[in-house]
């Protein structure tokens, strides 16, 4: 049955919306392959296009073809009947008939944990806060075991993506385009890096472009494959509040980022919480939250960051808000000359900004 549902998959002038009804019309892939042409034409909730596509394509030689192709560029297909197909997917709406995976699928235990899979997802021109915080909170999920769900857009999506996979975890993209093209172009490394240490899935075949209204419709995979849905900075218009939207219908944990009101980029993640999100306050509440810890986060930090005493003190201090220098001084009780050498050194290592004259944050 695979070669069926993958060629259903690939007829691409059937709308997503309008997959169910051929599964209702026709009974399985293999009967609408097999079908009488007769039966095609009467297929009315088709547009003519996709009618005409679908005759044409309904031969063995094209089975082969998209078989080769998809060995050579190293894609495998599974079906929502196959045994390896994400269950949780299931259980959302309009759940994808198929998933074309480039790397692997994510792995949920059947002995479920509380959390086994979070999204982290934001604005794409997001603050050098915004990022920090993304970041920052995608390296602990890493450390904990949490794979890290997003779809790879440029801003918080790709910087938690990366910062999970660079903590040594796993991360899989969700992607608005066929699994064998990397959108945007200069996420090429981070592509490469899901590849090898987690997976690219989507529910087009190869060859697929990035089509506008393929990534808000995506994003229910991103939220159906996620326990909990953190979104960081976004706009009152925006893909990540789609997601959250999905989320929320799909019964999962929705969290957001506060921020100043007159913020764009905040204005997003206050409604959520106005409408009853979660509120993300600290790192380590958020984990708490999750019923997890950071203390294996935080000897990764130790580690990979080799602060002087000093500049832990001051790094500590620093919160993604931001603190003045005076702030600082007092809550460390160092002398002023001592945290502003260590404020300059966390500066060179681009973990604090300067974001007005003696006003600093992470």
């Amino acid at each position: 049955m695979e070669p069926y549902w993958r060629w259903f998959m690939y007829q691409t002038k059937i709308l997503p919306e309008q997959r169910e009804k051929c599964l209702e019309y026709f009974g399985t892939p293999e009967n609408m392959f097999i079908a009488p042409r007769e039966k095609v034409e009467k297929a009315e909730f088709l547009s003519e296009p996709a009618r005409a596509a679908l005759l044409v394509s309904r031969t063995e030689e094209e089975l082969q073809r998209e078989e080769k192709e998809m060995t050579e560029k190293g894609i495998v297909f599974y079906s929502r009947e196959h045994e390896a197909y994400p269950a949780r997917l299931k259980e959302i709406h309009h759940p994808p008939c198929g998933l074309f995976v480039r790397g692997r699928l994510p792995h949920f235990e059947k002995e479920k944990k509380e959390v086994q899979a979070a999204a982290v997802v934001g604005a794409r021109w997001a603050s050098h806060a915004g990022l920090s915080l993304a970041k920052e909170t995608a390296g602990a999920l890493a450390e904990e075991g949490i794979p890290v769900i997003s779809g790879m857009a440029s801003g918080i999506d790709g910087a938690a993506q990366e910062a999970a996979l660079m903590a040594g975890g796993e991360s899989y993209a969700v992607l608005g385009c066929g699994p064998d093209i990397c959108y945007p172009r200069h996420n090429a490394g981070l592509y490469r890096m899901l590849e090898n240490k987690g997976g690219l899935l989507s529910e087009y075949p190869p060859g697929t472009p990035p089509v506008a209204w393929h990534f808000p419709y995506r994003n229910r995979i991103i939220s159906g494959l996620s326990d909990a849905v953190l979104v960081v900075e976004a706009r009152l218009k925006s893909g990540s509040l789609i997601t959250a939207d999905y989320a929320l219908e799909q019964g999962k944990d929705v969290y957001a980022v506060p921020g100043r009101i007159e913020d764009p980029l905040s204005q997003g993640c206050n409604r959520l919480i106005s409408q009853g999100a979660g509120v993300f306050c600290s790192l380590e509440g958020f984990l708490s939250e999750l019923g997890l810890t950071n203390r294996n986060y935080e000897n990764f930090r130790k580690n990979d960051l080799t602060l002087e005493k000093t500049e832990s003190m001051v790094y500590s201090c620093v919160d993604f808000r931001g603190k003045s220098l005076e702030a600082i001084r007092m809550e460390t009780g160092l002398s002023r000359e001592a945290v502003l050498t260590a404020l300059l050194s966390l500066e060179l290592m681009d973990l604090i900004e300067e974001k007005t004259r003696y006003y600093y944050r992470k």
